[in-house]
């Protein structure tokens, strides 16, 4: 009889024979004694990654591999599908675990019962860690009902910026139980290649019972500026404002899952398409002040992107109502409101430059 497996770790890999190496032995050296398995998907490397990935001779390693670059959603769609354990877990091919992590989360999981159990993250850039004493919540914290649909709305209403993309609403650095992914056919969304973790967040937490925080820093997340990011990789393949409106729609199937009447979804789901145009805007001009791309290539990008936002009416007219958090200028979604191609760019700058000088002082 074999053993059952306990943990599935999924990694997507493009082009990481860099840090493959690193991410793997975090792995290896977990102290957890269980069975678990390795799924990695290559898409479409045209570097060495699946020659480092092979050196290491894994038992429990199992690689898929795609012929055409895909994405990381797609990527990740062939590990959910492949996946045998009774948990998922998914990490980036650049990014590590502490050696307690799988331990930790399945022990919590095991013991309370939890569908999912997340940690929060280390942010290092040039060997620092950015959120050194510095924690999405002051202790650990337990998410049912009421209190769970309450945090999927702080998302787009009162949006916590150390969250970045480790808060509730994710797929790194969590641990989550497989039924809940097949039982619900819960996948990516294989045309997103930003903005996928998120949607696959909000699609799995309408299914989720039981959700709890630890205060503990078991995922390292590494900062590289002047290299390419999903961010840059998503504009770069072309993201049509069409992509804005499936993460909308799929926002909204999730709320109508937790029970919300059709006003509040459709409230919800503006407030959703108007705060997730912000964030790619800023991530975007973020990644052109940290160098990950060309300057002058980078500006014509997202000038075409946002002509593409202010003479789309359904966002325009969403961005009339959006209501912003305490942490937000107004400028923003009021120069959307009026589609001042100007005004949009330059308060993306300010608000880009101010992100990150606070997430390097650990804010």
């Amino acid at each position: 009889m074999t053993e059952e497996i306990l943990i599935s770790v999924i990694i997507p890999v493009y082009n990481a024979e860099k840090y493959i190496n690193k991410c793997i032995n975090s792995i290896l050296a977990q102290d957890f004694r269980k069975s678990i398995e390795l799924i990695i998907v290559d898409d479409a490397s045209t570097d060495k990654s699946v020659e480092e990935i092979r050196k290491h001779k894994i038992s429990f390693l199992k690689i898929y591999s795609l012929s055409l670059n895909k994405g990381p959603s797609a990527a990740r769609n062939i590990g959910i599908k492949n996946a045998k354990g009774k948990y998922v877990f998914m990490m980036d091919a650049d990014d590590d675990i502490a050696a307690n992590t799988l331990s930790t989360l399945f022990n919590v999981a095991e013991k309370e019962g939890c569908d999912l159990v997340f940690s929060d993250f280390k942010r290092i850039e040039n060997s620092k860690n950015q959120r050194e004493n510095t924690f999405s919540y002051s202790c650990d914290k337990l998410f049912e009902n009421e209190k769970l649909l309450e945090t999927m709305k702080d998302e787009i209403y009162d949006h916590n910026p150390l969250f970045a993309q480790f808060g509730i609403i994710g797929c790194n650095s969590r641990l989550i139980k497989g039924s809940i992914l097949k039982n619900n056919n819960i996948l990516f969304v294989d045309e997103l290649r930003f903005f996928d973790d998120k949607v696959f967040g909000w699609r799995l937490l309408a299914f989720i019972n039981k959700a709890k925080y630890l205060r503990k820093q078991l995922y390292s997340y590494y900062v590289k500026p002047g290299e390419d990011s999903g961010c840059t990789s998503a504009i770069n393949h072309g993201f049509p404002i069409d992509n804005f409106k499936l993460v909308k729609k799929h926002i909204q199937e999730s709320l109508k899952i937790r029970g919300l009447d059709k006003f509040e979804v459709e409230r919800h789901g503006d407030q959703a398409l108007i705060f997730y145009i912000i964030s790619l805007l800023i991530s975007y001009y973020r990644s052109i002040f940290l160098g990950k791309v060309d300057f002058i290539k980078g500006q014509k990008k997202i000038k075409k992107i946002i002509s593409g936002i202010i003479g789309d009416k359904e966002i325009v007219n969403a961005a009339r109502n959006y209501r912003a958090s305490k942490k937000e200028s107004l400028l923003l979604p009021k120069a959307i409101s009026l589609r001042f191609q100007f005004l949009i760019e330059i308060a993306c700058k300010i608000r880009a430059k101010r992100t990150i000088k606070n997430r390097r002082k650990g804010e």
